[in-house]
């Protein structure tokens, strides 16, 4: 047995834990520490206790403070005598220590990205990094060109601050924003799933194939119209404030409400009554 010290009910509690064998992170290979304790607390504690100890519930709790590191719950039990009074609630432990997951930079393919903000996630036994990054100039031609021509090709990603161990791993979901001048905010996820067989795909098969099939025919007519425009532009047909305003009402934009509605239309309006 050893002392541990673990944050509850609002103060700093003293225990007597039972080290486990410890964990290996998924995450950097490090080994996590690992403890079992047991703690009682009389019957009017007991649903602030349980609350916060749900509260930290591991994977993705949030953690109790201990003595220079934080934990999370991995294993929880309660018990309680009837004939006992005051009523007295044990309750029985198992914690794991949590790592610091702060990223100073991610390097992908020898390209150096500054997060914003950074999370990894550990899913099936695949990890996913998250980051919001701001990229502009060269960077983020080089981070596009990167983004549009992998697909699903896996590059060496290194996390500064986390793992100096380069990860093979492919772009997942990658959104943008435009921001001032050329710059872009991404949010990107990497994923390192190589070598593993492919996933059903769940939610991603909702509205599919229509909606990739919807999204190509969008894309072909966007380029046929940006063609007609420039033919008949340079056939004379438009002028060139013609030609300008034409190609201005086609860039995507935000649309009004007005414009939403028209996305709200079905022919079948009872099959949504619920």
């Amino acid at each position: 047995m050893t002392d541990f010290s673990l944050h509850l009910l609002g103060a700093q509690r003293e225990f007597q834990a039972e080290n486990l064998p410890p964990a290996t992170s998924p995450h950097t290979g490090q080994q996590l520490r690992r403890v079992k304790l047991e703690l009682q607390v009389p019957g009017d504690l007991q649903d602030d206790l349980e609350n916060e100890l749900k509260g930290a519930a591991a994977p993705a709790g949030q953690p109790l403070a201990g003595e220079g590191t934080t934990w999370l719950v991995t294993s929880h039990s309660y018990s309680y005598t009837d004939a006992a009074q005051p009523l007295v609630y044990t309750h029985r432990l198992e914690l794991q220590e949590v790592e610091e997951l702060r990223a100073t930079a991610v390097e992908v393919a020898g390209l150096t990205l500054v997060p914003i903000q950074y999370k990894e996630d550990v899913d099936e036994e695949t990890l996913l990094v998250t980051l919001v990054i701001d990229v502009s100039g060269e960077e983020g031609e080089r981070l596009e060109e990167l983004i549009v021509t992998q697909e699903d090709q896996y590059v060496d990603v290194i996390r500064r601050g986390v793992s100096e161990t380069p990860v093979r791993m492919r772009f997942g979901r990658c959104l943008w924003q435009q921001g001032e001048g050329d710059t872009r905010r991404h949010n990107l996820t990497l994923v390192a799933d190589e070598g593993q067989p492919d996933r059903p795909l769940g939610f991603a098969a909702i509205n599919q194939p229509q909606l990739g099939r919807t999204i190509e025919k969008t894309v072909a007519n966007a380029k046929a119209l940006d063609l007609l425009v420039e033919q008949l532009r340079s056939q004379g047909v438009l002028t060139e404030e013609a030609a300008a305003t034409i190609k201005a009402a086609a860039l995507p934009h935000d649309l009004t409400l007005r414009e939403s509605r028209e996305f709200c239309r079905t022919s079948k309006i009872e099959n949504f009554w619920r």
